[in-house]
C-alpha cells in the first residue's frame, strides 16, 4: 500500500465514473456518535463544508470493468459493513446520528467523464471526493472507477467518521474480493450473499462498537491510567502535545495544508535499522520516533518531544473484519539524551512507548471527562505520528501488483502529523502540516535530517550517532 494525498496522486487518465449511493428511506437513530467521530465533527463545524479528511483506497485490475458486476458487489459491501450505512445529520447546535436502509439503498452510476491528462483526473477526483465525502453530508462516500483500453482503477473513498486506515485495507480487499467473485459467474450473477463473503469473516458493527463506547462507565481521576494521561498534559502546558519546531501559525487558526511524500528507508536499510533497534532494546517504530527527537535536537536542541500516536483496538475479534473509526490514542515522550546518544535515547522512548501500551481500556472519552478544566483543547490538530506494517496486514501480500493506494485529502492544518508506512519497498513518511514558508522549511529542513540520521546509523551503527547529531547542530545545516 502506497500512502501519499490527492494532491501527489499521479494516474494514467481515462473515462471517470461515479458510483454514488442513492440511500431511500433515511431515518433517526438513537446510536450516538464515537468520540472520535463527535471530535471530527466538531472541528467540521468550524471549518465548514469543503475541508473535509477524507481518504481513500485505489487498486487497478487488467483488462475492461464488467459495471454490472462492480454494482453488485458495491450494493453487497455496502450491505455488509453498517458503517456505510450511517452519517449525521449536523447543525451549528446539535446533530443526530441517522440511517439508510441496506435492503432499499442502490448504487447509481454517473454519466461517464474523460479525462485527458493526470493533473485533469487528479484534480477532478479531489473536488468530487472533497464535495461528497464530508461529514455534514450524507451518505459521506463515493467510489469511482477510471477506465482505460486496457486496465482499469477502483477508488473507494470516505469521510473521516466512516474509517480509519486499517479499514481502507479491508475495504480494498473484500470489495475486489466480492467484484471478481461476481466476475467468474454468468450475466445472471447466481451467486448467493454467503458465497460472495465466503473466506471474509463475519464484518463486525461498527455501531455497536459506538454504543459500547458510550456505555462505558466514567472513569475516576485516581485511576492511574488517568493519572498518566494527566501527567502528559501537564507537562504539555495543559493541553495536547504541539509539533516542536515553529510552523508559523498560530494555534486554533488553521493555515492551508502543506504535505510531503518520502521514502525514509529502502528494503535493506529498513530491516538494517530495525535490527539495530531491536540490539538495543527498541522497535523500529521507537527507534523511528527517537531518531525524530534528534532530528528536532540537531535544529533546535529541543531534547524533550511528547506527542500522541494512535492505536487499534481490532485485537478483539468483533472488530477483526470491521470497517470502522476503530482507534484509539495513547501518549508518548521521546527525551533525547544531552549527546545525542541513539541507543540511549532509545531506550527512554520505549519505555515511555510501553508504559502507554499500559493504557489500553481507557477511553479518550472517560479521560477527557475524568480531567475536565485540566485540559484544554487549544488547536485543531495533534501533534501525532502514525505506524502501520502492512506487511503484517492481511490482504495486503499483492499490494504492489494492485498498484494500492492509501490517498488522503489536503485540508488544512495547524500542527504537523506523520504518518510511518512499512511496505516491502521499506519504510516511507507522509507528513501533514501547515503551508506556510517558515513550516515548509522546518519541515523539510527536519525531514531531510530524519533522513540523514537513519541513515547513517545504518551504515555506521549506533557509536557514531552522537558525533553527528552534534555535527548537525553546530552547523545548522543537514548533512547531505
Amino acid at each position: 500500500m502506497h500512502v501519499t494525498s490527492i494532491d501527489k496522486y499521479m494516474l494514467e487518465p481515462g473515462i471517470v465514473t461515479e458510483w454514488s449511493v442513492d440511500p431511500g428511506v433515511v431515518s433517526q437513530s438513537a446510536v450516538p456518535p464515537s468520540y472520535n467521530q463527535l471530535f471530527h465533527l466538531d472541528t467540521a463545524r468550524t471549518h465548514g463544508i469543503g475541508r473535509s479528511v477524507w481518504m481513500a483506497a485505489a487498486f487497478d485490475l487488467p483488462g475492461r470493468l464488467d459495471k454490472e458486476a462492480l454494482e453488485l458487489a458495491l450494493v453487497h459491501f455496502i450491505r455488509r459493513h453498517d458503517t456505510l450505512q450511517t452519517g449525521f445529520d449536523v447543525t451549528s447546535d446539535a446533530l443526530m446520528r441517522v440511517d439508510l436502509d441496506p435492503a432499499l439503498a442502490s448504487v447509481v452510476a454517473s454519466d461517464p467523464v474523460p479525462t485527458s491528462s493526470p493533473d485533469e483526473l487528479r484534480d477532478h477526483l479531489r473536488r468530487r471526493f472533497t464535495e461528497a465525502c464530508d461529514p455534514l453530508t450524507f451518505p459521506a462516500y463515493l467510489f469511482a472507477t477510471i477506465e482505460r483500453d486496457d486496465h482499469y482503477t477502483v477508488v473507494s473513498a470516505f469521510d473521516h467518521t466512516l474509517v480509519d486506515g486499517y479499514s481502507l485495507v479491508i475495504a480494498l480487499g473484500e470489495l475486489r474480493q466480492i467484484y471478481q467473485k461476481l466476475l467468474s459467474h454468468s450475466v445472471s450473477r447466481g451467486i448467493t450473499a454467503a458465497e460472495l463473503t465466503e473466506g471474509l469473516g463475519a464484518p463486525g458493527s461498527f455501531l455497536r462498537y459506538c454504543e459500547l463506547e458510550a456505555e462505558t462507565p466514567a472513569t475516576e481521576l485516581g485511576d492511574p491510567r488517568v493519572r498518566e494521561w494527566a501527567r502528559f498534559y501537564e507537562r504539555c502546558g495543559g493541553t495536547a502535545p504541539s509539533f516542536p519546531l515553529d510552523l508559523g501559525v498560530e494555534a486554533g487558526k488553521p493555515a492551508p495544508q502543506g504535505a510531503d511524500v518520502r521514502p525514509l528507508l529502502g528494503t535493506a536499510d529498513a530491516e538494517r535499522f530495525e535490527e539495530i533497534c531491536f540490539d538495543s532494546g527498541g522497535s523500529l517504530f521507537t527507534g523511528t520516533l527517537t531518531a525524530m527527537g534528534l532530528a528536532v535536537q540537531s535544529i533546535n536542541g529541543t531534547s524533550r518531544m511528547p506527542l500522541q500516536f494512535p492505536l487499534h483496538i481490532r485485537q478483539d475479534p468483533q472488530w477483526a473484519n470491521a470497517l470502522g473509526w476503530l482507534t484509539t490514542s495513547a501518549p508518548l515522550t521521546v527525551e533525547v539524551t544531552p549527546d545525542g546518544d541513539f541507543q540511549s535515547s532509545l531506550a527512554h522512548t520505549h519505555a515511555s512507548f510501553r508504559t502507554a501500551l499500559t493504557l489500553k481500556g481507557v477511553t479518550m472519552a472517560q479521560v477527557r471527562e475524568s480531567l475536565g478544566d485540566a485540559y484544554r483543547r487549544t488547536r485543531t490538530d495533534v501533534f501525532m505520528v502514525s505506524y502501520i506494517d502492512y506487511r503484517r496486514l492481511p490482504g495486503t501480500d499483492d499490494h504492489d501488483e494492485l498498484n494500492a493506494h492509501h490517498i488522503s485529502n489536503v485540508t488544512v492544518a495547524d500542527d504537523a502529523q506523520f504518518w510511518i508506512s512499512r511496505t516491502g519497498r521499506g519504510l516511507a513518511l507522509r507528513s501533514r502540516f501547515p503551508e506556510t514558508p517558515t513550516a515548509r522549511r522546518a519541515v523539510t529542513d527536519f525531514l531531510e535530517r530524519l533522513r540523514e540520521i537513519m541513515l547513517n546509523i545504518c551504515e555506521n551503527g549506533v557509536a557514531p550517532i552522537a558525533e553527528l547529531t552534534t555535527q548537525l547542530h553546530l552547523e545548522g545545516t543537514p548533512v547531505i
